[in-house]
């Protein structure tokens, strides 16, 4: 009879000390995230921000997690099972290792656009939307088990479907919110202003997109007011293509004779990359007064929050980019990914 209790309780002693280690490794997780996540941007982990809306939402969806770690362990006794815990823990890992790697060696992928973007950096941010997931199916498995549901990984994989849409759905909704907050903002007088115009898509024959040209009208405006006294273009390039700066270069000499003083900006490849140009090269090497960076409407909001992510203060001005109705939406809705992708991710 002792033997039976004691063997009993060293199985539950057992349970008890795999979900502790189980907790850990998520928590590890977590840091590890995060660390990445400004190392990645080249930022310094004491420019950490709990309460930046990305750290924010991996804390709750870790401490989700790890309360749904501890009922499943602690009031659901009969049902543990220490494989499915030990499955997606190492799952999980593994994936979150991989996408770790991938931004860290050169993946032997074709050097090909896909939505404006290389695919290795959609590669990339496809695996850490992968783990994300991954994670939302152990959560919600957990808590399924917890309240006793059946059809326990059917219905985890549908909730973790209905979560992301509700995530993006959110995205979306703070972006048409947040833009309407993004408006021109003019700088006190200072004789080193700087209107950065973000790269954008250049078209065949080297001809710049209707987006890349409203951004240099925009810059140009801004010049002829008085408002800046430089414009800093940016932007690389496509296979076989001039980079975006160039491009937007040469057309914004084909509208003005009186062109403005310019700097050229070629290597970066996403916004992100650009709004590090911003803080690196501007604000810390040339001691740039004020900024205001020069996008579309649609675009400023995910700028505004990578440039919180930064720390950077900075002025934003909306193109007058026209768009149809289906490519307003289109353009909202490719943003609202991105924004997620980046808050979570900061890719």
């Amino acid at each position: 009879m002792k033997s039976e209790l004691a063997k009993k309780n060293q199985i539950i002693s057992n349970k008890n000390v795999l979900s502790a280690v189980i907790i850990v490794i998520a928590l590890l997780d977590l840091l590890i995230l995060y660390f990445f996540k400004y190392k990645n941007q080249g930022l310094d982990i004491s420019d950490f921000n709990l309460l930046y809306v990305g750290n924010a939402l991996d804390f709750v969806f870790t401490l989700i997690l790890i309360i749904g770690i501890i009922l499943y362990s602690f009031f659901k006794k009969q049902a543990f099972k220490s494989s499915f815990l030990i499955f997606f823990t190492v799952i999980l890992n593994l994936v979150l290792a991989l996408a770790i790697i991938s931004t860290i060696i050169r993946l032997p992928l074709p050097n090909i656009y896909f939505l404006d973007h290389p695919l290795s950096i959609i590669f990339i941010g496809a695996l850490f939307s992968l783990y994300q997931f991954i994670q939302f199916i152990f959560l919600s498995i957990l808590w399924y088990s917890v309240i006793g549901k059946e059809l326990v990984i059917l219905r985890a994989v549908v909730s973790s479907v209905v979560l992301v849409v509700l995530l993006l759905f959110i995205t979306f909704f703070y972006i048409n919110i947040k833009k309407n907050g993004m408006k021109e903002v003019k700088p006190n007088t200072n004789s080193n202003n700087v209107a950065v115009v973000l790269g954008a898509a250049v078209w065949s024959h080297n001809s710049p997109s209707p987006s890349l040209a409203a951004r240099v009208d925009k810059a140009l405006e801004l010049y002829n007011k008085g408002i800046v006294n430089r414009i800093q273009l940016t932007g690389s390039n496509a296979p076989g293509e001039m980079s975006e700066s160039e491009v937007a270069y040469n057309y914004l000499k084909s509208i003005t004779f009186r062109m403005p003083k310019i700097w050229l900006e070629h290597k970066t490849v996403s916004t992100s990359e650009q709004v590090r140009f911003i803080k690196d090269s501007l604000m810390t090497k040339k001691n740039i007064g004020h900024v205001i960076i020069v996008s579309d409407a649609y675009h400023l909001t995910r700028v505004g929050e990578i440039c919180k992510f930064y720390k950077i203060k900075a002025g934003f001005a909306a193109s007058n980019l026209k768009l149809s109705l289906e490519n307003n939406l289109y353009y909202k809705v490719k943003e609202s990914i991105a924004l997620l992708v980046f808050w979570l991710f900061a890719l």
